[in-house]
């Protein structure tokens, strides 16, 4: 029996897709290299409610971004017509706190594993997705800059807390105060992302990192996750109470009596994530 073909959601700007277990979110407007406008942040916080829906069984989700850019930031445009119209009022810049913040809380507070695929350049709120995933694939075209201070601005995105977390205090001052434009290569060391891909063989393993992942305990990696971004800010003694629950929230799970059964064996376990 051949497999179905994947389900294909249209949205502004974005595309989302529904491979078996594995959702990919695809941002769609590579003409102006998926910057991020109103639109866009709807219809990606359209698809964050559509696979959190129980029906269809999301077990990872992946984003990618179509053409040769991730992200290349918030779309400013509108701002920049504002001031040339003569008028105060920035509608994108002054959506930081009121749109585009909550949508990154969003993202960071999806359950499941996310893994960001960063074909082309990651910009701004781009770098900001990218550090809100668990699991980071780059093309080897792919390159991170959050140029804030070329607009006389402060960060956004939450890139200071970010960043500084990833690669270090002194690289991220670096990174922010110059404006600096890291490649994907110097990612890869700094630890910004987790591989690096040549660019004519990336989407076929990004997709396949994805649903590896999707196919896995993806209950254990929830935990996981949960457990290592809480690390970021408990003590020891708390972080080994938050691991006991974990664990006894995974004990005895299908998936962990699977692997259970054939431990020790050269079998593998088939994971369905319950």
């Amino acid at each position: 029996m051949e497999n179905e073909s994947p389900e294909v959601i249209e949205y502004p700007f974005v595309r989302l897709e529904f491979d078996g277990p594995l959702a990919i979110m695809t941002l769609n407007d590579p003409e102006r290299l998926n910057a991020m406008g109103m639109d866009m942040g709807e219809s990606i916080a359209t698809v964050l409610n559509e696979i959190a829906k129980p029906r269809r069984k999301c077990r990872a989700l992946m984003i990618t971004g179509e053409g040769r850019a991730f992200c290349a930031g918030v779309n400013l445009m509108g701002s920049r017509k504002a001031l040339a119209d003569g008028t105060n009022k920035l509608p994108v810049l002054s959506g930081v706190e009121t749109f585009f913040h909550p949508l990154l809380r969003r993202l960071h507070a999806v359950t499941i594993p996310v893994i960001a695929a960063p074909n082309g350049l990651a910009v701004g709120i781009g770098l900001g997705m990218c550090l809100a995933a668990d699991y980071v694939i780059a093309s080897d075209k792919a390159w991170f800059q959050a140029p804030f201070k070329n607009l006389a601005s402060a960060t956004d995105s939450g890139l200071g807390w970010l960043l500084s977390r990833n690669i270090g205090i002194l690289r991220t001052k670096r990174m922010l105060m110059r404006a600096e434009r890291v490649d994907a290569a110097t990612a890869l060391d700094w630890g910004m992302v987790c591989e690096v891909v040549p660019a004519d063989s990336f989407a076929a393993r990004a997709r396949d990192v994805a649903m590896e992942i999707a196919n896995d305990a993806t209950i254990a990696l929830s935990e996981i996750k949960q457990i290592v971004n809480l690390a970021q800010r408990i003590d020891l003694h708390s972080a080994l109470e938050s691991e006991a629950q974990a664990v006894a929230r995974t004990s005895r799970t299908k998936d962990n009596v699977a692997a259970i059964r054939v431990f020790g064996s050269k079998e593998k376990p088939t994971f369905t994530g319950e």
